[in-house]
């Protein structure tokens, strides 16, 4: 009999976490319904010695699949090719399950049959302590929405993560979706590409998710966004291609959910080398390359970003700040703002991605 979901976690070198995180998914209640299905990316601390400890008392339920370092993304798609679950979902293994809600959560998806789920999940800051519930407050329990007719301003400006999102295994195998592999930042292939296969979604009130942010080896704080801005620019560049290549294949909803993404992807892309790459010369280099790119790859997305004030400003300037003059100009523009605010001018502009 098919259990009703498999939970991949990739893994590498997480001792300090992968108790925590396997103890929220190995609940007794459920054992028969879920698949854990644990990829080791080439860990050399004892992560795999742990988890091969879990194993013997789960047989059954856990699988542990070892192989060379890919990367996040060589992981999910191993995970989504071994996979047996009708839902498929990722929990990266410093991260956990709330256990109350992942057993309702389980519960329900056994009379499912939505393309995808979406779930809330609470952000945990650990230098601070503080823990943020992130959810889709306008999204109405348990009904069933046509992503093709979906009112995208129910959303607020937002869109579905990994850490909320729970396809169906089918949905996933049917997109052809190839992560890349040996790069950061591939949960934006998980975001984008497989919604050309998702015909509706159903949303649970559910806080089941506890994604685990304050790790300076994270690849989502300033630091490592400016370090791993290739990666960055490598994912970006594959997703507006294959938005390319598939835009009259999406519906008017999709196209603007999709666009919706590809622009807060790029504000981040040109936030990292107009506010935080420190090497302006290197920046204004960097910038100049990519907006050439971009014009000639999507002049609609380039034109769109116009929207962003600070790349508008840029613009006009042709971005002759980044080489020179970089901290006058950033006081300058922050004086703008001020200015705009006090008289009245509504200015919107969004933080960087995480």
């Amino acid at each position: 009999m098919q259990k009703v979901l498999t939970v991949l976690i990739p893994v590498y070198n997480t001792e300090k976490y992968i108790k925590r995180c396997l103890d929220s998914v190995l609940l007794k209640d459920i054992l028969d319904k879920v698949e854990i299905l644990v990829v080791s990316d080439g860990s050399t601390d004892s992560s795999v010695s742990i988890i091969k400890e879990y194993q013997k008392k789960y047989k059954g339920t856990l699988r542990l699949i070892e192989k060379a370092n890919g990367g996040h993304g060589s992981t999910i798609n191993i995970g989504i090719k071994e996979a047996k679950g009708k839902y498929f979902k990722v929990l990266d293994s410093d991260d956990w399950f709330d256990c109350h809600d992942f057993l309702k959560f389980v519960e329900k998806l056994t009379q499912e049959d939505a393309d995808l789920v979406i779930t809330n999940y609470k952000q945990e800051h650990i230098y601070s302590g503080k823990s943020i519930l992130n959810k889709y407050a306008e999204l109405e329990e348990d009904k069933i929405y046509d992503f093709d007719s979906f009112d995208l301003k129910k959303l607020n400006g937002e869109y579905f993560v990994m850490a909320t999102s729970t396809y169906k295994l089918e949905v996933l195998r049917k997109s052809n979706m190839h992560l890349l592999e040996k790069t950061f930042y591939v949960d934006m292939q998980y975001n984008i590409e497989p919604i050309i296969n998702v015909e509706n979604f159903v949303y649970y009130d559910v806080d089941i998710y506890r994604y685990y942010i304050g790790r300076p080896e994270q690849s989502v704080n300033i630091a490592s966004f400016v370090k791993n801005q290739e990666s960055h620019k490598k994912v970006i560049k594959h997703l507006i291609e294959y938005y390319n290549r598939h835009r009259e294949e999406y519906s008017k909803v999709k196209k603007e959910y999709i666009e919706m993404i590809l622009i807060y992807m790029l504000n981040t892309h040109y936030s990292i080398y107009c506010n935080y790459e420190t090497n302006h010369r290197k920046a204004y280099k960097e910038i100049k390359e990519f907006e050439n790119y971009l014009k000639n790859e999507s002049e609609y997305l380039y034109e769109k970003l116009n929207s962003l004030g600070y790349i508008k400003y840029y613009r006009m300037n042709h971005f002759i700040f980044l080489k020179h003059f970089n901290k006058i100009y950033k006081k300058l523009y922050a004086l703008g703002i001020e200015v705009k605010r006090k008289i009245g001018v509504n200015y919107e502009e969004k933080n960087i991605s995480h």
